[in-house]
């Protein structure tokens, strides 16, 4: 199973540096840099921000709710 999730997380990784830079110099560079040379970071990294953007969203439908109900 681990295997399955680094394949996953590279592949996820390698598309998102791909459709961001589009430079395949700039590719490797940020890679260096921001990701120790790893896809499967840019796909955590990827996944981690997606989870907070989720998580933000729920809990201002959270908040959003509370209030109306408590107003209403």
């Amino acid at each position: 199973m681990p295997k399955l999730t680094n394949t996953i997380l590279s592949c996820l990784g390698k598309l998102y540096l791909r459709l961001r830079l589009r430079n395949q110099e700039q590719v490797q560079r940020e890679l260096q840099v921001k990701y120790e040379g790893r896809y499967r970071n840019a796909g955590l990294v990827l996944l981690f921000d997606l989870l907070m953007a989720i998580a933000v969203v729920a809990f201002v439908v959270i908040v959003t709710a509370v209030l109306y109900f408590t107003v209403a």
